[in-house]
């Protein structure tokens, strides 16, 4: 299983990597939405995409609308990473197909890598 995390803050990212490191989850870490959207062009082989919706500069969903332009979008496993209040039925109409909120459960994050994983953990 591969995934893409696309988080701007490092301590997510780093105990994200900490328990994909522990379950030997093939991972790539972005800390940038601009690193993020062009590792995506470059790579077509992610599982999963855990992506955070608020990000200075280029959001995720600046991500979104930019993989939908270059009909990129409808082959990609997003789910969001958010601390937005934002009601879940608005944050899946943007076509990811799950979120996990903010702060991490380690139990919703195993959740989501057993639904798009190849190899169940």
């Amino acid at each position: 299983m591969k995934i893409l995390v696309i988080d701007d803050n490092k301590e997510i990212t780093d105990a994200v990597s900490f328990y994909f490191d522990s379950i030997d989850i093939s991972y790539v870490v972005a800390n940038d939405g601009r690193e993020g959207l062009q590792i995506i062009k470059e790579r077509n082989d992610f599982d999963l995409i855990l992506l955070d919706i608020a990000m200075p500069e280029f959001t995720g969903l600046d991500i979104v609308q930019e993989l939908k332009k270059d009909n990129l979008f409808s082959s990609k496993n997003i789910v969001f990473f958010t601390a937005s209040n934002i009601n879940e039925e608005e944050l899946l109409s943007h076509g990811a197909k799950g979120i996990i909120r903010k702060p991490i459960s380690i139990d919703e994050l195993s959740k989501a890598i057993a639904k798009f994983g190849r190899d169940r953990i």
